[in-house]
């Protein structure tokens, strides 16, 4: 089984990189329990567990992360010495360096690996829910202020989260996620990404309101038009998103990508969902062949060819650690760096792990004045300063 370098990261702090060794243990694809007399039971995931806590870093390698006046003037290059800028590099960058001024710079990676979490994000729940959304308001955001205003902190919220551990809430239109104790981990504010703030089963952000579980889901192409249970209505595009199952079977307890092709009815849910448009299948399975994933989705085999998915250099393989450890998935499998490892900051260069091959990039010539890195959460990470 192939084992998948990939990070499970809160976007509000640094990355929870998964240790991905070689896993050499029995392929999970198949029908699980279909060998048993007792029929295995199956419940859909509904938490994740992480800590998303804005990070506060102190600078080191004699620079500072004071970068007053920051707007997005700066970096705007998308060159360094002579190539091209990665698109998403150069995105990260200038987020990096937004954050740099009274924000919380997270590190070139735990950004890059952004692109690899969202196809997730329809399984996703708790802070790396709010996480994701926060980075994708950065992603929007045209000016350093609003960068910022993305994420306020979350200490502001200390009272309110008191009367609420364990919850996530609407306090105006900031979404504030709280731990079990009662203390605010994350917040994101709705209005800095055009939206507002609703709470039903649990809070998020969004523009158009819903009823979950009274408002019907549709079809739309390949695409699922449902009411997610923050009660905004949302789009879940089948032949990109992951959802998962946990099962507990004959072989204990496994974890089942199910990662679609179109819409249709959901044939095991009795409700429209992401389904497969292949042979019909029974039960849950995943496996890898090369580059191609196949899942039983909605009782019929879906595949999905990682190698067509951008960023480019994807395979199959497993996640090996975090919420969806056992799952099947597109990613970058056996690179030469992990994008959880250290990034550094030297003569104004930044060495970096990009996606599954080491890199270094000149701030100079990206269009920044430096570099600058700091320890968070235990390891170093690093960015460009105006």
């Amino acid at each position: 089984m192939a084992s998948l370098r990939l990070a499970i990261t809160i976007v509000l702090c640094s990355s929870l990189a998964s240790g991905c060794g070689d896993d050499d243990g029995e392929d999970s694809g198949g029908d699980t329990g279909s060998s048993s007399g007792t029929s295995p039971t199956t419940s859909t995931a509904d938490e994740t567990t992480g800590d998303g806590t804005t990070t506060s870093v102190e600078t080191t390698d004699g620079e500072s992360s004071g970068t007053s006046g920051v707007d997005t003037s700066a970096g705007e290059s998308t060159t360094t010495g002579g190539s091209e800028l990665d698109p998403r590099v150069a995105d990260c960058l200038r987020i990096q360096a937004c954050e740099a001024d009274g924000g919380s710079p997270i590190g070139l990676q735990a950004c890059l690996a952004h692109a690899l979490e969202m196809p997730w994000s329809w399984a996703s729940s708790g802070p790396q829910r709010l996480g994701l959304a926060a980075m994708e308001c950065k992603l929007a955001a045209a000016d350093c202020e609003t960068v910022r205003a993305c994420t306020p902190a979350a200490d502001a919220f200390a009272e309110e989260c008191a009367a609420a551990p364990g919850t996530e809430l609407c306090m105006g239109d900031a979404w504030v996620f709280c731990d079990f104790d009662g203390a605010p981990i994350a917040a994101m504010d709705c209005v800095a990404a055009g939206q507002t703030c609703n709470q039903d089963i649990w809070a998020g952000c969004g523009t158009e309101t819903c009823t979950f579980g009274v408002t019907e889901s549709s079809c739309e192409g390949d695409t699922l038009v449902q009411c997610g249970p923050d009660g905004f209505v949302r789009e879940v595009d089948c032949a990109t998103q992951y959802n998962y199952v946990n099962v507990n079977g004959p072989k204990g307890e496994e974890v089942f990508a199910i990662a679609g092709e179109t819409c249709g009815m959901d044939e095991m849910m009795g409700a429209l969902g992401c389904i497969g448009t292949g042979e019909p299948c029974p039960f849950f399975e995943q496996s890898c062949e090369g580059d191609v994933l196949t899942t039983c989705a909605g009782g019929a085999l879906a595949q999905r060819d990682c190698s067509t998915l951008d960023p480019v250099g994807q395979t199959c393989g497993f996640w090996q650690a975090g919420p969806f450890t056992g799952a099947a998935t597109c990613g970058f499998v056996g690179g030469e760096c992990d994008l959880g490892a250290d990034e550094s900051c030297v003569d104004g260069q930044i060495s970096y792990c990009g996606w599954n091959a080491p890199a270094m990039l000149d701030c100079t010539a990206a269009g920044y004045g430096g570099c600058a890195s700091a320890e968070a959460d235990g390891r170093t990470i690093a960015w460009c300063t105006p």
